[in-house]
């Protein structure tokens, strides 16, 4: 049963589901310090922000990442919703994964955890939600929504066995 989320901002979420972000660098640890998870995206994403994702890409990237990038047209209706699934491990350390230690560098914000990201699943249909901050407790009922979609969702977007 998938009874827990987080809440992240329109940009990172189009990076995590699709594959070029694994790591969250948070102030908490969640509870538990693993799981399964459902993440959505904070109502305040709009195409300025995705656009000014675009740009950052273009110029701290690899020109490869443009090819696994969702689309604006696939992220649009996002904003307010869960969109996908993860398995999320944490820790109060950079990770000793040598890939996953130099993700930390780019994405750290200065905070004592690392929450290392796996099996990351997009759901086949936005749910709208109310986010959260931290690690919070999804209601029943969409709990239940989240779990129909994940049966039903097969495509892993990005897998790798964790730290």
């Amino acid at each position: 049963m998938i009874a827990n989320a987080f809440t992240c901002t329109g940009a990172y979420a189009v990076l995590i589901m699709s594959g070029l972000k694994r790591v969250e660098n948070r102030s908490m640890m969640p509870v538990p310090v693993r799981g399964r998870c459902a993440m959505s995206v904070s109502k305040k994403f709009c195409r300025k922000e995705y656009e000014n994702l675009v740009v950052w890409l273009a110029e701290h990237c690899d020109p490869s990442a443009f090819a696994q990038l969702l689309k604006w047209d696939d992220v649009q209706s996002w904003p307010g919703c869960i969109v996908g699934t993860m398995d999320y491990d944490a820790m109060d350390r950079v990770p000793c994964n040598t890939a996953l230690a130099g993700e930390c560098r780019i994405w750290n914000e200065g905070y004592p955890n690392w929450w290392i990201l796996s099996d990351i699943r997009r759901l086949p249909t936005p749910i709208p939600c109310r986010g959260n901050v931290g690690m919070w407790k999804l209601p029943p009922e969409l709990s239940a929504e989240v779990e129909k979609q994940f049966a039903k969702n097969r495509g892993i977007i990005f897998q790798e066995k964790l730290r």
